[in-house]
């Protein structure tokens, strides 16, 4: 039976050729030598003449160095460091998720070098990265205010807190819509086939409150979230509260301005001036709570 040597491992192929040259040497014939190992007949002169200008050592497995990589080692560092917490935006593509084809262009761009789609992925898989689907980040995140908030703004509001036995609460909405979602269908190419649906459209909210000790507070409503809406929920959420509370809320309407941030307060503080009150104005470094 012929087996092609190709598809040995580098290490049974040293091991044959130093077997087969070995019982040569004993007096055994070339071609009934190698007939047995079921390989090419001319590959054990090759052997022998390898033995007998470079000894044993000539007979030694040695990885086929292959061909040249299309990028150096520098080069596929670089294409790392381009990818690494970077949107494709970034270098004048019109696309915010990366791809081989927009991988496979930025190279070309910045190298001169031209890789297929393959080539591409197998060097992003050498690279470590992998196809995943990426986390939302609002574009008002900030990381500046993060570190402030996290490092010089919260430490105060919790020292306060812990002065006056007021209970920190993170405060947010959200909200879900009924739209119906489509698949793909088949169809005649060119003639887009309709699906009937319904047109109504049905739209709840959420608004919830929850702390570091995991007390947690929720509202259901179905109305837009108005400053006003915005104070009566506030109130449903510090009834029956006997202690003072620093709510931290990030919510819609009430973050769009600093007015209307103010407005709120002061409402608020109409509704129940005895409690301890916080508030970060604008739109919150971090993604909400809900």
């Amino acid at each position: 039976m012929r087996i092609d040597g190709r598809t040995l491992s580098h290490e049974t192929s040293e091991t044959i050729r130093r077997l087969a040259v070995r019982r040569v040497k004993d007096g055994a014939a070339p071609s009934a030598v190698i007939k047995s190992y079921g390989l090419c007949r001319t590959t054990i002169y090759k052997w022998l003449t390898a033995e007998r200008r470079g000894g044993a050592a000539a007979l030694t497995a040695r990885k086929h160095p292959g061909r040249k990589p299309a990028l150096a080692p520098r080069q596929k560092l670089q294409v790392r460091r381009w990818i690494n917490g970077k949107d494709p935006r970034q270098y004048g593509f019109d696309f915010g998720l990366w791809t081989r084809q927009i991988v496979a262009a930025l190279i070309a761009q910045k190298f001169g070098v031209r890789l297929g789609v393959t080539a591409v992925g197998r060097l992003l898989a050498e690279l470590d990265i992998t196809p995943q689907k990426p986390l939302r980040r609002a574009y008002e995140r900030d990381p500046v205010a993060i570190k402030r908030w996290t490092t010089t703004v919260f430490p105060r509001v919790r020292a306060r807190a812990q002065y006056v036995g007021a209970k920190i609460f993170f405060l947010d909405e959200a909200g879900v819509r009924s739209d119906q979602v489509l698949g793909r269908t088949w169809g005649l190419r060119g003639r887009t086939p309709a699906v009937p649906t319904s047109g109504r459209r049905q739209s709840v909210s959420a608004i919830s409150a929850v702390n570091a000790r995991g007390a947690f507070w929720y509202e259901l409503y179905t109305e837009r979230l108005t400053a006003t809406r915005f104070v009566e929920l506030l109130t449903h959420f510090m009834r029956g509260r006997k202690s003072p509370v620093f709510p931290r809320p990030r919510c819609g309407e009430t973050n769009r301005s600093a007015a209307a941030s103010s407005r709120t307060w002061r409402a608020f503080n109409r509704v129940r001036p005895w409690s301890a009150r916080f508030f970060m104005r604008r739109a919150s470094p971090i993604l909400g709570t809900d």
